[in-house]
């Protein structure tokens, strides 16, 4: 389905492209609009502190913002995963602590705008975002037109 047929059926698509080839189209966004800053980290209290650092930097930017919720096997990681198993070893016993930070969380201009997280089967993930986004709906009721 392309986007003339989205926008005739009232849908919203944004669309972000990368290459220099769609600069100057109006329909498409320069992926530096998008910004997706990247923890690089398997320490839950290091991609939170990231974290909000990036999201200080984002608000000054003025732009979407991709917060990776995610943590980043090393090589040494990954081998101790080969024995426990990746996800039990690094994400289960810590998507505790992200998903916690997840929660009090602020969306908006201000605060979160996008959020990706791994495994995110194993919580309540996508509740705990419409949450964020049924904040947004109930601040946008409550102001005077």
């Amino acid at each position: 389905m392309n986007s003339g047929i989205l926008h005739e059926k009232a849908k919203q698509v944004i669309v972000f492209y990368h290459h220099p080839s769609a600069q100057g189209i109006p329909v498409m966004w320069p992926g530096n609009k998008i910004p997706a800053p990247w923890a690089n980290t398997t320490e839950p209290n290091k991609l939170i502190q990231f974290l909000e650092t990036t999201l200080k930097e984002r608000n000054k930017q003025g732009s979407f913002h991709v917060t990776q919720a995610i943590l980043t096997p090393t090589v040494n990681t990954v081998a101790k995963g080969l024995v426990w198993g990746l996800r039990d070893y690094l994400v289960e016993r810590n998507l505790p602590v992200i998903m916690s930070w997840v929660q009090t969380q602020r969306p908006g201009k201000d605060g979160v705008n996008i959020i990706t997280s791994d495994f995110v089967e194993l919580t309540d993930f996508a509740n705990i975002v419409i949450k964020l986004n049924n904040v947004l709906l109930s601040e946008s009721e409550c102001k005077p037109r």
